[in-house]
């Protein structure tokens, strides 16, 4: 009897802990892609129409609102890839308004006020560089001239709604302004230079160009002249 009723326990025993284990698993079928999800998306074209003096106040008034105005001088905007990220960015001559001043100068407003000729450039034939004493913040008055420069976003550039990088740049230029190819050397400029674009005044015979973090003046006396037809679209 014993020997039976160990065997009934034994067989209990071996039933329950078949009972616990895990249910068997099955691979799931793969599911395969077709070709058309497996092409990378297309690439999507750069906007690189001329700009027209109606875009160009609609994009001053949505960054600056009522703080600046477009002087009405002839070519006072210019349009180009000034900072080489490949999007449109738009340079225009401004002037602020007397009464909002306070607002242009507010170091918290959404732009960088600048001054173009105290810009730091690393020299090129250091290999320790040490940077100076950060500066103070500039301000302006009415009668200044300043360049506005809004970096552009995405394929639509500086007509996008989302491009609201801005500065307001202190420079010895006083117009017109054009854009072209940035030159083959220009010391201390960054590797990005040899595919940005420059930001020309032919009367004062210089130009700006970004340092990766602020725009810098160069006198170029010797810059040959450029026909429309020679300057690369934005």
């Amino acid at each position: 009897m014993k020997i039976s009723h160990l065997a009934i326990i034994a067989i209990t025993v071996l039933f329950w802990s078949c009972s616990k284990r895990a249910p068997a698993s099955f691979e799931k079928p793969v599911i395969r892609q077709s070709n058309a999800d497996s092409q990378p998306a297309a690439s999507i074209p750069i906007n690189s129409s001329p700009a027209t003096a109606s875009e160009v106040n609609a994009a001053l008034h949505r960054i600056f609102a009522d703080s600046v105005h477009a002087s009405c001088q002839e070519h006072s905007f210019t349009t180009g890839d000034f900072n080489g990220d490949g999007s449109p960015d738009l340079a225009a001559l401004v002037l602020p308004n007397y009464s909002k001043l306070k607002i242009v100068n507010d170091p918290l407003a959404n732009w960088t006020i600048q001054d173009a000729r105290q810009a730091f450039v690393a020299p090129a034939d250091q290999r320790v560089v040490f940077l100076p004493p950060k500066p103070k913040p500039q301000s302006t008055h009415s009668k200044e001239l300043l360049l506005a420069i809004v970096h552009g976003y995405g394929p639509n550039g500086w007509r996008d709604p989302n491009a609201q990088q801005a500065y307001l740049v202190r420079h010895p230029g006083t117009g017109p302004i054009e854009t072209r190819r940035a030159p083959q050397h220009v010391e201390g400029a960054p590797v990005s230079l040899a595919h940005s674009q420059i930001i020309f005044e032919p009367t004062r015979v210089g130009f700006l160009f970004w340092t990766g973090s602020q725009y810098a003046w160069r006198a170029a006396p010797h810059m040959p002249v450029e026909t429309a037809e020679s300057i690369p679209p934005p």
